[in-house]
């Protein structure tokens, strides 16, 4: 976390209540422009690219005014009005039938679209290489073909409501205007087909259901007539008796008459007819009692005889056949005319036998008959009246919703065409560079957040702060030493009042402020980093020399036995080093063989002579080497120790236990964020409760190895 304290004072250490701010940030943005730059850059090029390569697509749109009051062309009259709620849920219900699959469906099937390259599937990479090698036309299964086709036009369809009015936008995309356009206005017209045909169809369908009520009420209606009629028939004796009228007996006479004349036409034209249809020529001639059928009948026998006399398959006998033959049709001929008068005179009698009915029941109502007889008649009157008008008014609805069908008109109709468009809708250019620079943007600030707390190496003292947690002692500037120089080191003595001494001396400041009060009396102080290659040796000597510069008695451990460098720093050469020494377990004896002065300043210093060839924790938690460090104490003003990386090794975790004061070396720009971060938590372990740890911000270039742990593993 980012703390104000961090911008007002780098070397303060954060504290946990403290929020981000904006200087804090746009310091952050400053060190990261160069990453943001390229960030946005990158992003907005692909961006171009993409423009560049995509293919461009455009939508048409169309306009369609629901109508929800479903007018009627027969009805007449004010309109009525439609609760608002209702109109709201027909005008959604159109808008759910304009995008269903059916609408759809239909289009497909009207413009071609499945064989469409825009809309139809494509072919599949090993479909291809079949059609290339020549292996012939790739089939594709036609419900395959048919549900991609409509998945491409789902996608490429939009139906939507404008807002609370009855209009429906209607828009179809596509890669050529004209056809977006042509495909939209097809859709609406599609669609406004369908319903008219589902409307008149809904009223065909009612007219079936409503023939099939016509039917019954139709047998109805015959039941009641036939029930009156029976009963008059059936008891016209007592009917005649009880009336007394001379009409009714004259109706009487008269309809027995008609019922006789059509009881003897039916039945000689029912006997005719079977005679007709075996071919009874004779029988034929006997019922119907025709001259002219009676004479053919007599030309049709001398023939037959005369045919039976002739020997077959003469000239004679066929030319007798062919006269037959034609004699036969002649009969056959003039007896369905004369079946057709009998059946014509049978239903003469009937019709006129119904009106003599009429009349008699007329008749027999207007005449004296008892009350039950009349409450009979006129029960029966009713039934047929009532069946009759029920006939009648399905009747009539049936050709009401017939007609209705054959007028019936769009509830929606098509208020403004779609024409082509002259800018294309995908890609949209500014939105597209819009968004492209506003994610760059936001990622390129993203990404310098993470590479400021995770990512890549550490660039300036509030980014160390944010990492470590811990104050920032010193920012060593990147310097080089001369060539009479043995090391950066001696700059401090050679040169105190250049930039190298004054971080160094600052550092000490910081020490002598910050660390805390030694048991011991004397403070300890630790030197180490996350990794090699760090500069932390060259930060430790000069450490030493500028407090010994200062008055102050100091002594310098050179404690990285597994790469030691206070020899080489300072050119000074001993017998032995304190692995040497620590290794013979010398008991009481003093260190004199691996201690020598530094030749530029007043600094003790214990030497490390050669790499150790094995581990070396053990002896860091030596009673020796705890012996070294109270000696030194006692001795001096203050002690120094320079460890070996937190990373690589463990010795530095061991020795920071006996140290009142740490001080974190970190190679600016080149340790990355998460060793840091991962180091100093390991040596925060490893520290007494109320030690110090101090940050040093290190641009030193110092000689590097090639790997950052080969030179401490063997």
């Amino acid at each position: 976390m980012i703390h104000s304290t961090h911008i007002n004072d780098p070397l303060a250490p954060p504290t946990q209540d403290e929020n981000i701010d904006l200087r804090s940030v746009i310091a952050i943005l400053r060190r990261r422009v160069r990453l943001i730059f390229v960030t946005v850059a990158l992003i907005l090029s692909m961006a171009f690219i993409y423009l560049a390569q995509a293919t461009p697509l455009y939508t048409a749109r169309a306009l369609v005014l629901v109508d929800t009051m479903q007018k009627n062309l027969l009805q007449s009259g004010p309109e009525a009005t439609q609760n608002a709620q209702l109109a709201s849920s027909f005008i959604e219900s159109e808008v759910e039938i304009l995008r269903s699959d059916a609408v759809l469906l239909a289009l497909i099937a009207q413009a071609g679209l499945m064989r469409d390259p825009e809309f139809g599937p494509s072919l599949s990479l090993r479909q291809q290489v079949q059609q290339a090698l020549g292996f012939g036309e790739v089939e594709i299964a036609q419900e395959r073909l048919l549900n991609a086709t409509l998945q491409s036009l789902r996608n490429a369809v939009t139906v939507r409501r404008r807002g609370l009015t009855n209009i429906v936008e209607v828009s179809v995309t596509s890669e050529d205007p004209a056809r977006a356009a042509d495909l939209t206005n097809t859709l609406v017209e599609v669609y406004i087909d369908r319903q008219v045909a589902t409307k008149s169809q809904s009223y065909l369908d009612s007219t079936q259901v409503l023939s099939r009520q016509l039917d019954t009420a139709e047998n109805a209606l015959a039941r009641s007539d036939q029930a009156l009629a029976d009963f008059i028939d059936s008891n016209l004796d007592e009917l005649e008796a009880e009336s007394g009228s001379a009409a009714v007996a004259r109706l009487r006479a008269q309809l027995d008459e008609l019922n006789e004349s059509r009881l003897f036409a039916q039945t000689v034209a029912e006997d005719s007819i079977r005679a007709l249809q075996v071919g009874d020529w004779s029988m034929l001639v006997a019922q119907l009692e025709a001259e002219g059928l009676g004479a053919l009948e007599l030309q049709r026998q001398a023939l037959a005889r005369r045919l039976g006399d002739v020997e077959a398959g003469t000239e004679e006998a066929v030319n007798l056949r062919l006269n037959l033959e034609n004699i036969e049709r002649e009969l056959e001929t003039q007896g369905n005319i004369a079946i057709a008068a009998l059946q014509e005179d049978a239903l003469a009698a009937q019709r006129e036998a119904e009106q003599v009915r009429d009349n008699l029941r007329r008749e027999l109502l207007g005449g004296d008959l008892s009350a039950e007889t009349l409450s009979r008649i006129y029960g029966l009157q009713q039934e047929a009246a009532i069946a009759q008008r029920q006939y009648n008014s399905l009747l009539s609805r049936i050709r009401e919703l017939e007609t209705e069908a054959m007028v019936q008109i769009a509830d929606a109709r098509l208020v403004s065409a779609a024409i082509a468009p002259s800018n294309r809708s995908f890609p949209q250019t500014q939105l597209v560079l819009g968004a492209a620079l506003a994610l760059s943007l936001g990622l390129g600030v993203g990404l310098a957040f993470l590479s400021e707390f995770y990512l890549g190496g550490v660039n300036s003292s509030t980014q160390l702060t944010n990492i470590t947690g811990s104050r920032v002692g010193a920012v060593v500037p990147r310097i080089t030493h001369t060539n009479d120089q043995i090391s950066v080191a001696d700059i401090v003595v050679d040169s105190p009042m250049s930039q190298f001494p004054e971080a160094i001396r600052r550092l000490r400041a910081n020490i002598e402020r910050f660390s805390p009060r030694s048991k011991r009396g004397t403070p300890v102080i630790m030197v180490t980093s996350a990794l090699p290659a760090e500069g932390k040796s060259v930060i430790t000597l000069s450490l030493a020399r500028t407090f010994a510069l200062a008055g102050k008695r100091c002594l310098l451990i050179d404690a990285d036995m597994r790469k030691p460098s206070m020899q080489k720093l300072t050119g000074v050469d001993v017998n032995a080093g304190i692995y040497e020494f620590l290794m013979s377990n010398p008991g009481d004896s003093e260190t004199t063989e691996c201690f020598d002065f530094d030749p530029k300043s007043e600094v003790g210093i214990i030497f490390g002579r050669e790499r150790s060839g094995q581990p070396t924790d053990q002896l860091v938690q030596s009673e020796a080497f705890r012996t070294i460090i109270d000696e030194g104490s006692k001795k001096c003003d203050v002690v120094i120790i320079d460890t070996p990386p937190l990373i690589p090794v463990v010795d530095a975790r061991y020795i920071a236990m006996q140290c009142d004061c740490a001080i974190f070396t970190v190679r600016a720009g080149e340790t990355s964020q998460s060793d840091v971060r991962y180091a100093h938590d390991q040596l925060r372990d490893y520290m007494p409760e109320d030690s110090t740890i101090l940050s040093v911000l290190n641009f030193h270039v110092g000689k590097e190895s090639d790997s950052k742990y080969s030179g401490y593993y063997y």
